[in-house]
């Protein structure tokens, strides 16, 4: 190792680490309440459930291990950023949960309640095109784009195209009838 080489590593060792932002041990505890949830759906199915008999696990087997690999994820997340947070003195609180910022993410969790009930009122087709219109709209805005005439044609039309590809991959191709 040369001189140089010695010097820049010593001079890493020598800066404080950077504290961890507080929206990381957020992102791991979410993927717990994830895991919590879908394992109380998976506990509460009367049509998915771990064998009864035999060597087969029965069907229930991969969606548990899909719940218990977001879990354990979640919690090794939190543990990481937490050591992280330790060695370097603390978390970084850099404004991630003021309303200017949460107002989108709670907006799609409203929506989702909203398409929810649309779905069985309404049928997928017309709940799914009236959910994805404003939300192809959203995530336009969001990327900067201004909007022009043309966006009257293009976004009705991009939410359809959606739309119409859930449907045909769902209905035709797994064979999901839809509400």
């Amino acid at each position: 190792m040369s001189i140089e080489q010695r010097g820049s590593l010593a001079g890493r060792q020598d800066r404080p680490a950077e504290r961890p932002a507080v929206v990381e041990v957020v992102a791991g505890a979410l993927f717990v309440v994830i895991a919590a949830v879908g394992g109380w759906s998976l506990l509460t199915n009367p049509y998915l459930e771990l064998g009864q008999v035999g060597s087969d696990p029965g069907p229930g087997f991969v969606p548990w291990l899909g719940v218990w690999a977001i879990g354990l994820g979640g919690l090794a997340q939190i543990a990481w950023v937490l050591m992280r947070a330790r060695a370097a003195g603390g978390l970084r609180g850099s404004g991630e949960f003021v309303p200017a910022r949460l107002w989108l993410p709670v907006l799609l969790i409203v929506s989702m309640v909203l398409y929810h009930a649309a779905l069985r009122a309404l049928g997928f087709i017309p709940a799914s095109l009236l959910f994805a219109v404003p939300w192809v709209a959203i995530i336009h805005w969001r990327t900067g784009e201004r909007f022009t005439a043309r966006h009257l044609v293009q976004l009705p039309l991009e939410a359809s195209l959606i739309v119409a590809a859930i449907y045909v991959v769902f209905h035709y191709g797994i064979q999901i009838q839809f509400p």
